[in-house]
């Protein structure tokens, strides 16, 4: 009977490696989208970028990021903004603005890294991306274990 308690103890994201994002669209409701082992890239001795990517599938609600981070600090960062974009509800991707959205990283380790989002996106939502439309405004929160043989 003990072993069959024990028997998906290293199957959890402190082991496997992944995460979440979850995160309100305008003031929304929660949603969480699950973050797979792959859908996170941390930087290494050859590359100097944050980024987390999910997929349209992985939310029930039909949204999508990818959000980039250019040589992360602990702290406030700006995202990259010809890398980082936003698809709401299955629209097209739309930007997610640099100079006004912030990922405030308030753990990086070499097991962990979570931050605080406040994200501003274009908004595409009738199919097209267009400025007459507000941006939408998306908070939340990103957790990530980096995979045990990684570390």
């Amino acid at each position: 009977m003990l072993l069959q308690a024990c028997s998906g103890i290293n199957d959890s994201w402190e082991t496997k490696g992944g995460g979440f994002i979850k995160y309100q669209v305008d003031g929304s409701a929660d949603y969480t989208i699950e973050l797979d082992e792959d859908d996170v890239l941390l930087p290494n001795y050859n590359r100097h970028y944050f980024q987390a990517t999910t997929r349209i599938e992985e939310s029930d609600r039909k949204d999508a990021f990818s959000i980039m981070v250019y040589r992360p600090v602990l702290g406030e960062n700006n995202v990259v903004e010809q890398y980082s974009w936003f698809s709401s509800e299955g629209s097209p991707h739309g930007v997610i603005f640099g100079d006004q959205s912030i990922v405030h990283f308030d753990q990086k380790d070499d097991s962990t890294w979570t931050a605080n989002l406040d994200l501003y996106a274009e908004n595409c939502t009738t199919g097209e991306c267009t400025d007459s439309l507000p941006r939408i405004h998306i908070t939340g929160r990103l957790r990530y274990w980096i995979p045990a043989d990684e570390r």
